[in-house]
Parts: C-alpha cells; sequence; structure tokens
C-alpha cells in the first residue's frame, strides 16, 4: 500500500510526508528544550525543525532522484528551495526579533503609564505579536537533513529497496 501511494505523485507525497513530520517532532523537542507543554506549537511557524524547510528539501530531493538534476522540475525546486529557507532564516527571523522588542516596548509603556496613573487596572494594551515566525540556522539545517532523510527512505520504499 505504502508503495501505491508513493507512486500516486513521489514528490509531492514525500513533500507533505517531511512536513507532517516536522511539524509534529516540534511538539517533543519543544518540551524537551523548554520544559513547556505547548500543542500550538503542532500548528505555529519556527521552532525546530524547520518544517518549511523539510518541505523544499523533500520536493527537491525527491525531484533528483526521481527525474535527475539536469530537470526543469529540479531547477525550479531548487530556487523554490533556497528562496524559503533564505526566507525563514532572513526575513521571517528578523520580524520575530522585531516582535519580540514592540512587546518589550509595549509592557514598558504599560508599566510607565500604569506608574504614572498609579493605576492597578489591567492595561489597556495586551495584544501581543508573534515572536517565534523564523528559524536560526540549525533549525533550518534539521529540517534540511529530516528532508533529505524523509526522500531517501520514501525513495527505498517506493523502489523496494532494502539494504
Amino acid at each position: 500500500m505504502i508503495k501505491e501511494i508513493l507512486y500516486f505523485n513521489f514528490p509531492f507525497i514525500t513533500s507533505v510526508i517531511a512536513i507532517v513530520i516536522g511539524q509534529l517532532i516540534k511538539f517533543p523537542i519543544h518540551y524537551l528544550l523548554h520544559k513547556e507543554y505547548r500543542p500550538s506549537i503542532l500548528l505555529s511557524t519556527g521552532g525546530m525543525p524547520s518544517s518549511h524547510s523539510a518541505f523544499v528539501t523533500a520536493l527537491l530531493i525527491s525531484i533528483a532522484m526521481e527525474q535527475g538534476l539536469k530537470t526543469t522540475d529540479f531547477a525550479i525546486a531548487f530556487v523554490i528551495a533556497i528562496v524559503v529557507i533564505h526566507d525563514a532564516m532572513g526575513i521571517r527571523r528578523e520580524a520575530g526579533k522585531h516582535a519580540t522588542v514592540l512587546n518589550t516596548m509595549g509592557e514598558d509603556i504599560q508599566y510607565i503609564i500604569s506608574s504614572i496613573k498609579n493605576d492597578k487596572e489591567k492595561p489597556k494594551y495586551d495584544e501581543k505579536f508573534k515572536e517565534l515566525l523564523g528559524h536560526e540556522p540549525s533549525e533550518a539545517i534539521f529540517g534540511i537533513l529530516l528532508g533529505i532523510i524523509v526522500s531517501v527512505v520514501c525513495f527505498i520504499l517506493k523502489h523496494g529497496l532494502l539494504l
């Protein structure tokens, strides 16, 4: 049955498997690192590993294994993978840092206003920006490794190659 599923559209199925595994393992890794039970991490961006990096890497590697390196599909997948991984480590990571600073500034402003008014009421501004948006390089690297591993395992399963 697994072989039939993989024959449907090997690069697509492999990519979906990689992103699902990437999202699922974020939960126990987050718990081990932070001792925090946070199920919402299963549907969030950021964290270890980068499931987006795993997703595009699985697409890239599965196309390379099935069609070769000289194909247009490989070239397109390569460009998309570079853009997605770069975006995760660059723009999205920086946006997360900005959110952290803005959230801290918001708390500081509320503290100052409360002190001036001598007010013990709940702060009027309680909206927080999402801080975990992008990835550290190590999170992207582990996502890339996950994508490679998933692609190779799926290729072995599809073609019945047992070591």
